[in-house]
C-alpha cells in the first residue's frame, strides 16, 4: 500500500489531511496482522547476570518469577540449616577453597605453602566438602576436630585475589555455629556465632566487619533454579581442574532435573517422555552445557535443542530449553529460557 501526495507549499496542510485520511481508509480496508501467540502454557523466563556476571538469581517455576537476587560476593561460607544439618560450603561463585591444615594451633598457622586446597563439587555431594567432616558424632556425643583450616577467598569480578583467612569450626550447639577467625597473620581475630535459619537451607557468613550473618537465599519451598556463577570441575584429558562458569543450580531440597535425550522438539515433549526418565541428585544436571563460546564471534550461542526435565518444587514436571545469552544490546550474561508444565 502506498500513499503518495505532492502539492504546493500553500496547500501543505491541505494536502497532509487528505494524504492521512486516505490512508486510514485503506488501513481499514486491509487485513489486520495479528501477533505469533505463544503456545498455551509455555512461559518465557529470563535473568540479569549482566556482563560482568556479576549477579545471581533464585527463580520459581511456578511463579515464573526471580524470587530473590543476589551477588557473587554476599557471602564466604554457608552454614546448613536444616535440623540435623552440620555441613559448611565456600561460596564457589568467588572460586574460593580451602585446606586443612592439620593442626589445632591458631597462632602456627601463618601461611598456605604446602596445603592441599579443595573446592566444593558443583553436584551439591555433601560427603565431598573441602571443610569435610569438621566434627564427628557417636550417639549423642558430638566431638569437635577443631583443626586449623586456610580459607582461600578467591577472586573478584576483575580477577583480583580476594585474600586469605584461618578459620576454627569450634562448635555446633543449640542451632547455632561458633567459629574463630583471622587474617594469616594473626589480625583481625573475631570469634562469630552464625544461627540456623530452619526456613532456608543455609545461612551465609561474611568475614566482613568482623563477621555478620547474611541471608543470601530466598525460603526453601519458595524456588526452583540458582542461576548464576559457580565453579565446576573440567576435564583437559584425563586431568580435571576447577574453572567458573555461569550457568544453573538445582534446589538441593526437592527439585531435581535431567538432559532429555531425545529426537523430539521442544513443542513436541509430553508428559511421557519425563515420566519416563530416571532422576539423581545431582545439582548440576542442568549446569552451563546449553551454552558454547564463539571464539571468532566472540559471544555465546545456545543450544536450543537441549531440552531439560525438571521436577520442581510444587512436585510437577516442567520441560525447559534455552533460547538466547545476550540482552538488545548484544551483552552476554542475559539468559532467556522456554519452559512448559507438563500434564499427564
Amino acid at each position: 500500500m502506498k500513499c503518495i501526495a505532492s502539492y504546493t507549499p500553500l496547500l501543505l496542510l491541505l494536502a497532509l489531511s487528505m494524504a492521512l485520511s486516505s490512508c486510514m481508509d485503506e488501513l481499514k480496508d486491509d487485513d489486520v496482522i495479528e501477533p505469533i501467540p505463544i503456545p498455551e502454557g509455555v512461559k518465557i523466563g529470563s535473568v540479569e547476570l549482566g556482563p560482568t556476571y556479576s549477579k545471581t538469581a533464585f527463580y520459581s517455576l511456578s511463579e515464573n518469577a526471580v524470587v530473590k537476587t543476589g551477588t557473587t560476593n554476599d557471602y564466604a561460607l554457608a552454614f546448613e540449616s536444616s535440623p540435623e544439618g552440620w555441613h559448611i560450603l565456600l561460596n564457589t561463585s568467588r572460586f574460593m577453597h580451602a585446606a586443612d591444615a592439620q593442626t589445632k594451633s591458631f597462632e602456627d598457622v601463618t601461611g598456605y605453602a604446602g596445603l592441599e586446597m579443595n573446592f566444593d563439587p558443583s553436584d551439591g555431594d555433601l560427603d565431598s566438602t573441602a571443610v569435610g567432616n569438621w566434627l564427628s558424632v557417636s550417639g549423642s556425643d558430638t566431638t569437635y576436630h577443631n583443626h586449623v583450616f586456610v580459607i582461600d577467598l578467591g577472586i573478584d569480578q576483575g580477577g583480583n585475589p580476594l585474600g586469605y583467612k584461618k578459620v576454627v569450626f569450634m562448635s555446633l550447639r543449640a542451632d547455632v555455629f561458633k567459629i574463630r577467625h583471622a587474617n594469616l597473620d594473626g589480625s583481625e581475630d573475631f570469634v562469630s556465632e552464625i544461627p540456623k535459619d530452619e526456613t532456608v537451607n543455609f545461612v551465609g557468613f561474611t568475614f566482613a566487619n568482623g563477621g555478620e550473618v547474611v541471608h543470601f537465599q530466598p525460603e526453601t519451598q519458595s524456588w526452583d533454579l540458582f542461576i548464576g556463577q559457580y565453579t565446576t570441575l573440567l576435564f583437559a584429558g584425563t586431568e580435571p581442574y576447577p574453572y567458573i562458569v555461569r550457568g544453573v543450580l538445582t534446589n538441593r531440597q526437592g527439585v531435581q532435573a535431567q538432559l532429555l535425550v531425545s529426537d523430539k522438539s521442544f513443542d513436541d515433549v509430553e508428559y511421557e517422555d519425563a515420566a519416563n526418565l530416571t532422576f539423581d541428585e545431582d545439582m548440576d544436571n542442568i549446569g552451563h552445557e546449553w551454552k558454547n563460546y564463539d571464539l571468532e564471534q566472540g559471544f555465546y550461542t545456545v543450544d536450543s535443542d537441549m531440552i531439560y526435565i525438571i521436577r520442581g518444587m510444587d512436585g510437577d514436571m516442567y520441560k525447559m530449553h534455552f533460547l538466547s545469552y545476550f540482552n538488545a544490546d548484544g551483552e552476554n550474561g542475559y539468559p532467556q529460557f522456554e519452559f512448559k508444565k507438563l500434564v499427564p
